[in-house]
C-alpha cells in the first residue's frame, strides 16, 4: 500500500468522504495538518475543541466558530419529557432560536467544503452532532450529515479523553452509547475512513515502541510493569539530576514544584509583561502574562524557533543572564548560550472578502511574549505534543485512562526514563470504547477500495451539485419571505430585483435538470472526453446566467444601501450575493477539477484560471460603485419604503388566487407555486381549498381517493380541522384537510 500520508492527503482532496486520521505519537499528524492547509483545493477551516489547541493549529475554537453555548447539547427538536430548557441543556430549537449565528459566521461556514477538527479526541459526540445541526441550518441541506460538508477528524483517542460530568451523562446516555465524537449520531449516519499513521518519527527504540504499543491496547505485560519499574529512582538519588523535567497527574503538584524551586534559586527575580493587543482572551494565553525568571531557572520552549530553528517546543534550557529586556539561555542539550528574541501568538478568525467573496483569516488579536514556561514540572495534560530527550515521570496518582501513555510516549526513549514512582498496573489503562472503536480499521474495507469507491462518488456528487442552483433558489424564496417582505421600496425595479433573479433560474430548472441527468450517464459510461466537452459547454453556458445575476443583485444592493434602515435587508441581499459567486466558482472550476481527479493528479486551483473570475467580480464591483453614485435613486422618504396604507403595496382583491391559479393550470407543485411565490404551502393549499368550494378545481389533483376518505370520515365526527389534524397522526396538512372540508362545502351547496 502507498504510502498512508499520501493517501490521507488523496481522501481529502478527491473524495468526499469524512476520514479520522489517527496515529500513536510522533507519527506526523500535525505536520500532515499543515502540509495540508497550504495544498488542498478546497475551501476549509480549522476549529480545534481548546483555546489552546486552536492556536497551536492555526484554527479556531469550535464554540466561537459555531456560535454554541455552554452546557450540553441534546439532540432533539424540543425539550420534553424529562429533558427541560435550562442554561446548562439546549436542544436543536433552543439552539436556533436563543443562540442564532450572525451573518458573518453564516459566510464562512456556507463557504466551507472541508472542515478540519484537530485533537478530536477532546471533542464530546454532543458537541459534534450541534456542529452537524448548524451546518445542515446554514447550507440549507438537511438530507446529507453536516450539510454535505467533508469532515477531516485529526488526534489520538488514546490521549486524554473528553470531559464529561455525571450529571451530563444521566442525560447524554439516553442518547449516545460514549461521549466520544464517534458516537455521535451524525457521524454514525454518515460513516468516515478510519485512517491510522504507524511510521514512529519521536522513538526509534524497538522495545520502547513496543510496550508504548502494549500500554495503547491495554495488554500490558508483567515484563513491561518490570521493566518500567526497572528506571525508579527514589527521590534522594535524583538530586543531582539538572535539566530533566518532571511530568506529573495533578496542576496543583506541578505549580507547587515550579513556584518552590524558582523560591529556592539565589537572587533577584525579573519579570517580563506580555504585550496583548486587541482580542486575546486569557483562555488561549500560550504562557503566563507575566513572566517570572531567575538566573538558574529551569525553563522550556512552548514554541518552535520561527527564524533560526535554535529550540522547538519542548526543549529544555537553563537561564543563566538577565536584565530588563533580555533574557539569555543554556540550551540544556548543545551547553550554547542563545539571547531571546520575543515571540508572537495571534487569535483568528475566518471571514469573506466582500469584494472577491473569498474565505480569509483575519488577525484579530495577538499575544508577545518570551515563549518560556518553568519546567522543573508539567502536568501531562499539557505535555501533549511535546517531546522530551529525558524526564522524571511521576504518575502514581494516575486518574484518567491513558495518562501513563501520554506521559511515558514525550520521550525519545527508554534510555531518557526516570520514574518517580513505581508503576502500578492498577493505574494503566486505555478506556474500552477507545480500545474498541480502534479495532475497526481492522473489519473495514481495503483503503484502495475504499478511495476507488468514494473519488468515483465525489465525481458524481460534483457534476451534479455544480449544476444544482437549489441553494440559490431556496434563499432567494427564504428572504422574500422574510427581509424581502419587510421591505417594500416604492422604486417598482427595486421591488422586483429579487424576483427578477428568481424567475431566471425558475426557467433554467427543466434544462439544469436534463443536463445534470446527461452528466451523470456519461460519468457512468466513463465517457470522459464527452463528459469533460459537457462540463466545459454547461460551465460556459451558466457562467454567463450567474454573471448576469450577480451583477443585478449587486446593483440593487448598492441601491439599497442609499437608503436609511436597510442594514438588515442589505446583508439578506448579500447572502445571495455571495451564493452567486460561490456557484460562480464552482461551476468555472467543474472541468478543471473533474479533468484532474479522472487523470489522479494533484488539484491546483492556480491552474484553474480562478483568479480571472475573482478579477472580473472585483471590475464589477468598483463598475456598479461607479454606476451608483452617478445615478442616486431617490424615494419619498428616507427609506425609499412603501408608506402605510399604499394600495399599491398590495395585489387587487382576488388577483392573488389568481396567480396561483395560472400556475396550477400550468402543471406546477403546490411545492412549486409557494417556493416561486415566497409564500407558505399551507397558504397555497388555502387557495386550492377556495377554488375546490367554487367548483373550479377537482380534489383528486392533490389527493388520492383513499385519502380523502380517510379525511372525510374522521373530519365528520371531529368537526375541527385541528383535531382531525391531530387525529390521523399528523399525517395530512391542515390543508389538505381544509381541501376536504372545503369539497364537502361544495357537494353541501349542490
Amino acid at each position: 500500500m502507498e504510502d498512508l500520508l499520501g493517501l490521507a492527503s488523496k481522501f481529502v482532496n478527491q473524495t468526499s468522504a469524512h476520514i479520522y486520521l489517527t496515529g500513536k505519537a510522533g507519527t506526523g499528524k500535525t505536520t500532515f495538518l499543515r502540509n495540508l492547509a497550504k495544498t488542498t483545493h478546497k475551501r476549509f477551516a480549522i476549529v480545534a475543541p481548546t483555546g489552546i489547541a486552536a492556536l497551536n493549529a492555526k484554527g479556531v475554537t469550535i464554540h466561537s466558530q459555531f456560535l454554541l453555548p455552554l452546557g450540553l447539547f441534546v439532540p432533539i427538536e424540543d425539550a420534553s419529557g424529562t429533558i427541560s430548557e435550562s442554561s446548562q441543556l439546549y436542544t436543536k430549537s433552543t439552539l436556533t432560536r436563543k443562540h442564532p449565528l450572525n451573518a458573518a459566521r453564516k459566510q464562512v461556514l456556507r463557504d466551507i467544503e472541508l472542515l478540519i477538527i484537530d485533537e478530536v479526541s477532546m471533542l464530546r459526540a454532543d458537541v459534534l452532532d450541534a456542529i452537524d445541526h448548524r451546518l445542515k441550518s446554514v447550507k440549507r441541506n438537511y438530507q446529507l450529515p453536516f450539510g454535505g460538508v467533508q469532515l477531516l477528524m485529526i488526534g489520538d483517542l488514546f490521549q486524554l479523553p473528553p470531559i464529561v460530568r455525571d450529571h451530563e451523562w444521566h442525560i447524554m446516555k439516553d442518547y449516545y452509547r460514549s461521549a466520544f465524537f464517534f458516537d455521535s449520531l451524525a457521524l454514525q449516519q454518515s460513516g468516515f475512513v478510519y485512517l491510522e499513521l504507524e511510521k514512529i518519527f519521536r522513538q526509534d527504540d524497538e522495545t520502547f515502541i513496543a510496550l508504548l504499543n502494549n500500554l495503547r491496547n491495554n495488554t500490558t505485560t508483567r515484563a513491561d510493569i518490570e521493566l518500567l519499574n526497572q528506571h525508579y529512582k527514589p527521590e534522594n538519588d535524583r538530586k543531582g539530576l539538572e535539566g530533566v523535567i518532571t511530568l506529573t497527574t495533578h496542576n496543583r503538584t506541578a505549580d507547587t514544584m515550579n513556584q518552590q524551586a524558582l523560591k529556592d534559586l539565589k537572587g533577584n527575580s525579573f519579570y517580563y509583561s506580555a504585550e496583548i493587543d486587541k482580542d486575546f482572551p486569557e483562555s488561549m494565553f500560550p504562557v503566563d502574562q507575566t513572566l517570572e525568571l531567575k538566573i538558574g531557572a529551569q525553563v522550556m520552549f512552548i514554541k518552535n524557533d520561527t527564524q533560526d530553528g535554535k529550540y522547538f517546543n519542548g526543549k529544555i534550557a537553563k537561564v543563566v543572564k538577565l536584565d530588563e529586556e533580555r533574557v539569555t539561555v543554556e540550551f540544556e542539550d548543545t551547553k550554547e548560550d542563545f539571547v531571546l528574541r520575543k515571540e508572537t501568538w495571534e487569535n483568528r478568525k475566518y471571514t469573506i472578502d466582500q469584494e472577491t467573496k473569498e474565505l480569509e483569516e483575519e488577525v484579530i488579536g495577538s499575544f508577545n511574549q518570551f515563549p518560556l514556561k518553568l519546567a522543573w514540572a508539567i502536568t501531562v495534560h499539557k505535555s501533549q505534543g511535546l517531546t522530551f530527550d529525558k524526564a522524571i515521570i511521576d504518575v502514581g496518582r494516575a486518574f484518567a485512562p491513558g495518562q501513563v501513555y501520554v506521559a511515558l510516549s514525550r520521550l525519545r526513549s527508554l534510555d531518557g526514563l526516570v520514574l518517580g514512582t513505581r508503576i502500578d498496573p492498577s493505574v494503566i489503562s486505555s478506556d474500552h470504547e477507545v480500545v474498541n472503536f480502534s479495532q475497526r480499521k481492522e473489519t473495514q474495507p481495503d483503503l484502495n477500495q475504499l478511495f476507488d469507491l468514494g473519488k468515483r462518488q465525489y465525481l458524481e456528487k460534483l457534476v451534479q451539485s455544480t449544476f444544482d442552483f437549489s441553494g440559490i433558489t431556496g434563499q432567494l424564496a427564504y428572504t422574500k419571505r422574510g427581509a424581502a417582505s419587510k421591505m417594500e421600496f416604492e422604486d417598482e425595479s427595486m421591488r422586483s430585483a429579487v424576483s427578477l433573479i428568481e424567475n431566471r433560474f425558475f426557467e433554467e430548472r427543466e434544462n439544469t435538470n436534463k443536463f445534470q441527468r446527461q452528466l451523470l450517464q456519461l460519468l457512468s459510461r466513463n465517457e470522459s472526453a464527452k463528459l469533460l466537452e459537457r462540463i466545459k459547454s454547461g460551465s460556459s453556458y451558466y457562467s454567463k446566467l450567474l454573471k448576469e445575476s450577480m451583477k443585478h443583485m449587486l446593483k440593487h444592493i448598492a441601491e439599497a444601501n442609499q437608503f436609511a434602515r436597510t442594514k438588515t435587508y442589505v446583508t439578506a441581499m448579500e447572502e445571495i450575493d455571495q451564493l452567486l459567486m460561490l456557484k460562480l466558482v464552482e461551476v468555472h472550476n467543474a472541468a478543471y477539477i473533474t479533468e484532474q481527479i479522472l487523470l489522479g493528479k494533484e488539484v491546483d486551483l492556480k491552474l484553474s484560471g480562478q483568479e480571472r473570475v475573482q478579477a472580473e467580480r472585483k471590475s464589477m464591483v468598483l463598475e456598479i460603485e461607479a454606476w451608483a453614485k452617478a445615478n442616486p435613486k431617490k424615494g419619498g422618504n428616507k427609506t425609499g419604503k412603501k408608506k402605510k396604507g399604499d394600495s399599491a403595496a398590495k395585489p387587487a382583491k382576488g388577483e392573488t388566487y389568481q396567480v396561483t391559479l395560472g400556475m396550477i393550470k400550468d402543471g406546477m407543485t403546490v411545492e412549486q407555486i409557494a417556493e416561486k411565490r415566497g409564500m407558505t404551502e399551507g397558504t397555497i393549499e388555502g387557495h386550492i381549498s377556495r377554488f375546490i368550494s367554487e367548483g373550479v378545481l377537482e380534489i383528486s389533483n392533490f389527493i388520492g381517493e383513499e385519502e380523502v376518505k380517510t379525511i372525510k370520515e374522521t373530519l365528520e365526527k371531529l368537526k375541527s380541522v385541528s383535531e382531525t389534524v391531530k387525529a390521523l397522526n399528523n399525517d395530512f396538512s391542515y390543508g389538505q384537510v381544509r381541501m376536504v372540508q372545503a369539497l364537502n362545502s361544495a357537494k353541501a351547496e349542490d
